[in-house]
C-alpha cells in the first residue's frame, strides 16, 4: 500500500497532462472501465520513444487506486507499452491503444484505430477493440455496412469523443458496444420525462439546504425530516473517510462539530447521490468537481466550502435535463454562487472553469488559466482519487 502511495506521488510529478474518461456500456450506461491518456504539456500525443517514467512499473496498481473499476484502456507511448509488457505481474485488466490506422480506406482515415487487451496469462483471449474517434469522423459517414464489417473482425466497437447528446443517441441506436465522451454531463433534451417523485423530494431538500440564513436548529430539522438522508449523513461522518476521534450521535452534534457550511455541503452531496435515474458516474463527476474546485480555492483566495458547493451543483443541468441558468436562478443561492455557476465569473467561477476545461481535455483553455498546469494536473489526480474513496464510503 505504501508503495502505491509513493507511485501515485510520482504520477503527480509527470511533466505532461493526464486525462481520464469513463467507458460506458451502451445499453445500461454502467462503467466498463476507464480510458487513461497521457499527453505532453501542450496536450499533444507523446513520442513513441518517450523516456519511461518510474511510475510506469506501478501503473496497474495506480489504476486500481484511482479508478472505480479495474479495467483500463491506456493511450501511452510504445516505449511505455513495452515496459508494461515486461512486468512479471499485472494486477489490473489493461487494454492498450496501439494508435495505428487500421483501415486503408481514406473515408475513415485517422478516425479508426486498434486497441488490444494486454493478456496476463497464456490462455487469455486476445480481445480486439476498434476505436472510432468521432472528433475525427463525421457521424454521417458511419454506415450500417461499416459497422457490420467491423463487427466481423473485432470483439468490441468503442466510440470515443462522444461529446454531445445527438452523438450519444446515434451510437446507442447503432448499438456500439462502448461509449466514451462527455455526453453524460450535458442535459438531454430527448429525455422528456417528468422528475421521478423521489428526485423531486431530494431536489426540494437540496433547495432548502441552500438557504443562506439557516440556523443550527432549522438545518437539523431539514435533514431529520428525511430519515434516509440523516442516516446516510451520520454513517458518512462516522466513517473512516472522516476519521473523527469520537462517534457523532445526532445531526445536531454533527453540525456543532463540523459547522453549518460543512454539513450543508455533505447533505447536498448525499441528496445528489440519491438521484438514481442518472448514471452513477455523473455523481462521481459531482464529487470530483466539488473537490477540484475546493483544492483550487487557495490559489484563487476563496472560501473552500463555497468553491466545493459550486463544483457540486454544476452537475444539476445534466441531473435534471435542463439549462443550468433555469435551474439555478430560482434557488436561494448567493449572487456570488449564481454568478460562478452560470457565468463562470468571480474566483469560484474561474476555479469551476479550470475544472471543466481539464475534465473536458480542452487543453487550449487549460493553457490560458492563471494556475500552472502542474498544479492543475496534481489537483485533478487528487480529486479523482478522493472521489473514488468517497464513493466507497457512500456504497457501504
Amino acid at each position: 500500500m505504501a508503495q502505491d502511495v509513493v507511485a501515485l506521488e510520482q504520477l503527480k510529478t509527470f511533466s505532461g497532462l493526464i486525462h481520464r474518461q469513463p467507458l460506458f456500456i451502451n445499453d445500461e450506461l454502467d462503467v466498463a472501465g476507464y480510458h487513461i491518456s497521457f499527453f505532453d504539456q501542450n496536450g499533444e500525443k507523446l513520442d513513441d520513444d518517450s523516456a519511461v517514467p518510474d511510475f510506469v512499473q506501478h501503473l496497474p496498481e495506480i489504476i486500481l487506486d484511482i479508478n472505480h473499476n479495474p479495467n483500463a484502456l491506456l493511450s501511452i507511448p510504445h516505449s511505455w507499452q513495452q515496459a508494461l509488457l515486461a512486468l512479471p505481474k499485472i494486477s489490473a485488466s489493461l487494454t492498450l491503444d496501439i494508435n495505428i490506422n487500421s483501415l486503408p480506406s481514406s473515408q475513415h482515415n485517422g478516425a479508426i484505430r486498434y486497441a488490444k487487451r494486454l493478456n496476463t496469462s497464456a490462455n487469455g483471449h486476445d480481445h480486439q477493440t476498434l476505436l472510432i474517434d468521432l472528433a475525427l469522423d463525421n457521424l454521417q459517414q458511419l454506415s450500417e455496412s461499416d459497422i457490420r464489417a467491423w463487427r466481423q473482425h473485432h470483439d468490441i466497437l468503442c466510440a470515443i469523443n462522444v461529446n454531445d447528446i445527438e452523438q450519444y443517441h446515434y451510437c446507442k441506436s447503432h448499438r456500439l458496444d462502448l461509449l466514451e465522451g462527455i455526453f453524460y454531463t450535458k442535459p438531454d433534451k430527448h429525455a422528456g420525462q417528468p422528475l421521478h417523485p423521489s428526485t423531486q423530494t431530494l431536489m426540494s431538500l437540496l433547495v432548502r439546504l441552500q438557504e443562506e440564513d439557516v440556523e443550527t436548529e432549522d438545518l437539523t430539522d431539514i435533514i431529520n425530516q428525511d430519515i434516509s438522508l440523516s442516516y446516510k449523513l451520520l454513517r458518512l461522518i462516522n466513517s473512516a473517510f472522516f476519521g473523527l476521534p469520537k462517534k457523532v450521535e445526532s445531526t445536531k452534534q454533527a453540525i456543532l462539530m463540523l459547522g453549518l457550511n460543512k454539513i450543508k455541503t455533505w447533505a447536498s452531496l448525499l441528496c445528489l447521490s440519491g438521484m438514481d435515474d442518472k448514471p452513477n458516474e455523473l455523481r462521481n463527476v459531482a464529487m470530483f468537481r466539488g473537490r477540484m474546485c475546493e483544492l483550487l480555492a487557495k490559489y484563487y483566495k476563496g472560501h473552500s466550502d463555497m468553491f466545493f458547493t459550486v463544483g457540486l451543483l454544476s452537475v444539476l443541468d445534466a441531473m435534471l435535463d435542463s439549462s443550468l441558468a433555469d435551474i439555478i436562478e430560482p434557488l436561494p443561492l448567493t449572487a456570488e454562487l449564481k454568478t460562478a455557476l452560470i457565468d463562470k465569473q468571480g474566483p469560484a467561477g474561474r476555479a469551476l472553469a479550470d475544472t471543466l476545461s481539464y475534465e473536458q481535455a480542452d487543453w487550449e483553455t487549460v493553457s490560458s488559466s492563471p494556475i500552472p498546469k502542474e498544479i492543475l494536473v496534481r489537483t485533478y489526480l487528487e480529486s479523482i482519487q478522493w472521489a473514488k474513496q468517497l464513493t466507497i464510503q457512500l456504497q457501504d
